[in-house]
């Protein structure tokens, strides 16, 4: 990942300043309710973001599986 330019870098410091967004996470984490699709959704999401190369697909191979 490239690193954050002087534009970005102080963009970010001042949403770390904003009183109003810090409530409004805070009112979101304090709801507790996660909806799976929407988690899927967003993680997959920050995961195109992010621009890494997927891993190759490697079948599992065994017969005895435990959790």
């Amino acid at each position: 990942m490239a690193p954050l330019t002087a534009a970005e870098r102080n963009e970010l410091l001042a949403l770390s300043r904003s009183a109003a967004l810090r409530e409004d996470l805070r009112s979101i984490a304090h709801e507790r309710v996660v909806d799976f699709d929407a988690y899927i959704a967003f993680a997959t999401s920050v995961a195109r973001l992010s621009n890494h190369a997927r891993r190759p697909f490697r079948p599992i191979r065994g017969s005895n599986f435990k959790l």
